[in-house]
């Protein structure tokens, strides 16, 4: 059964997002296919992605871009899935202070 896509509200570019993606792909291959769309994995199974902007968020002097991630897996088991999910979070964690 393959789950339902992921949505997350991101605060950065869809530059910022192309630097970051190689660590939260690891080891599997990744490509640009155009339009704020990627594709991690192969043809048996793998994540699709797919980048929104969003209007800027303003918190009061601070202005932060926003973009909505949609991840849509396909051919990965329960197990795999959050596997990826949680480098994906890691490589997109951002410190703060």
């Amino acid at each position: 059964m393959t789950p339902a896509p992921l949505i997350k509200e991101m605060a950065l570019t869809a530059e910022d997002f192309v630097r970051l993606l190689p660590g939260a792909a690891g080891d599997l291959p990744w490509r640009q296919e155009g339009g704020g769309r990627f594709r991690i994995g192969g043809e048996d199974g793998g994540v699709d992605i797919a980048l929104e902007p969003l209007p800027p968020r303003r918190i009061a002097l601070i202005t932060l871009p926003v973009m909505r991630v949609t991840l849509s897996f396909r051919g990965w088991a329960a197990d795999e899935v959050r596997g990826f999910v949680q480098r994906f979070d890691r490589a997109f964690q951002r410190g703060g202070g």
